[in-house]
């Protein structure tokens, strides 16, 4: 394909290749790759002012995590602006709005359901309801806005948020104090709709990480592997995973109370209310963090998807996937090398002798002339001596 060569006469020429999917890094700065924007610092450089000492178990695991989200909280102080904060409330008082009604002090009618429910709400209640709907598309739309590479997913999880909902009310349907005295036999339902919102929530997170993980692999390509690496540990997604798993777990306590409470109307209980506010007021900024720092990480024109959501795409498309076949060059000045590797995997190199061309295995003798091939190689440019491993390239995929 056209593209692929291109993307091998820059990768030759040392330069980052500029595929469809070469986005902006918000972990790239003005010394390394280019992108959308700069970073005012970087994760490597966040220290803990009291980090967990080393005999407490798992406390590199937490350090590290703590490390992570000091790194994010410093970050969105920075580039949070007055709409993301104003999105925040607006999610705020749709929540206080649909949980907070007259109707929890009264008790309400537990015959009427349905649409027939509806209809007997009086006035200020139905307005209030319907105060609460609209902030909450505005919370969407905004979010729809602001996070143009999220654009699907976050309305899916506002989906997942409400499907989490609808697997308590299965739960407590038929058992107002659940989970205390359940049934197998009345949680098929509910167990259904809990088991497909994981599902989604999984492949949502999983979608993120592996999107991650093409992004460095092409925007982030090197000989080394160490750099590589350090390259990884800057996009690390450990912290937010974390906030991430939060979250699930967040929702779920949010709904388990909320339909707690309304399952014991009549009780005066306003403990189950208090969480359910507390919890759900929680999640909403954190849902925004959720779909913001994914895409600061990764710009702003990518696509977050499953690499086998990207195998199928590219098999849509006719496309093929293409190991970059990049010619040999020096370690140290980048100099082309006329080193290459055959079908079995040995290096070969023109003979050194004079007047001999005959390509040679390193580390063995010339067919021709019975030259010795050594397996340090001499750069004919700046005259480095290196293994002959070192002058080729890493392949990478893509």
């Amino acid at each position: 394909m056209a593209e692929a060569g291109e993307v091998e006469a820059e990768v030759s020429a040392g330069k980052s290749p500029s595929l469809p999917w070469d986005l902006g890094d918000a972990a790239d700065t003005a010394e390394g790759h280019v992108g959308t924007s700069t970073l005012p610092f970087r994760m490597a450089d966040i220290t803990l002012a009291s980090p967990l000492r080393a005999d407490i178990p798992m406390s590199n695991g937490l350090n590290t995590l703590m490390r992570e989200w000091k790194f994010h909280y410093k970050l969105l102080r920075h580039e949070w602006k007055r709409t993301h904060y104003v999105t925040v409330l607006f999610g705020f008082l749709a929540l206080i709005l649909g949980s907070v009604s007259v109707e929890l002090w009264s008790g309400g009618d537990a015959k009427l359901t349905g649409l027939e429910g509806i209809m007997a709400i009086n006035g200020f209640q139905f307005f209030q309801m319907l105060v609460s709907v609209i902030c909450w598309g505005w919370f969407a739309y905004q979010a729809w806005m602001l996070f143009p590479v999220m654009r699907v997913h976050a309305i899916s999880l506002l989906i997942m948020w409400n499907g989490m909902m609808a697997a308590q009310i299965m739960f407590h349907r038929n058992n107002p104090t659940f989970p205390i005295g359940f049934k197998l036999s009345q949680m098929m339902e509910g167990t259904l709709f809990l088991l497909i919102v994981l599902f989604f929530l999984f492949f949502f997170w999983k979608a993120v990480v592996e999107t991650r993980d093409l992004h460095v692999e092409i925007n982030h390509l090197h000989q080394d592997v160490r750099v590589m690496e350090e390259a990884l540990a800057e996009h690390s997604l450990k912290g937010w995973s974390a906030m991430f798993g939060m979250w699930v777990l967040l929702i779920a306590l949010s709904s388990w109370s909320g339909l707690q409470h309304i399952a014991s109307y009549g009780e005066t209980n306003f403990g189950f209310l208090a969480v359910h506010l507390l919890t759900g007021l929680t999640s909403v900024p954190l849902l925004l963090f959720i779909l913001w720092y994914p895409q600061r990480m990764l710009g702003n024109q990518t696509s977050v998807r499953t690499r086998a959501a990207l195998d199928a795409s590219l098999e849509m498309s006719g496309e093929e996937l293409v190991v970059r076949k990049v010619g040999a060059s020096c370690p140290e000045c980048g100099a082309a090398s006329p080193l290459r590797m055959n079908d079995g995997g040995e290096l070969m190199h023109p003979c050194l002798a004079a007047g001999c061309s005959t390509m040679v295995a390193v580390g063995t003798t010339c067919t021709t002339c019975s030259e010795p091939m050594p397996t340090r190689i001499a750069c004919p440019s700046c005259g480095v001596n290196a293994p002959a491993l070192d002058y080729m390239p890493d392949q990478e995929a893509w």
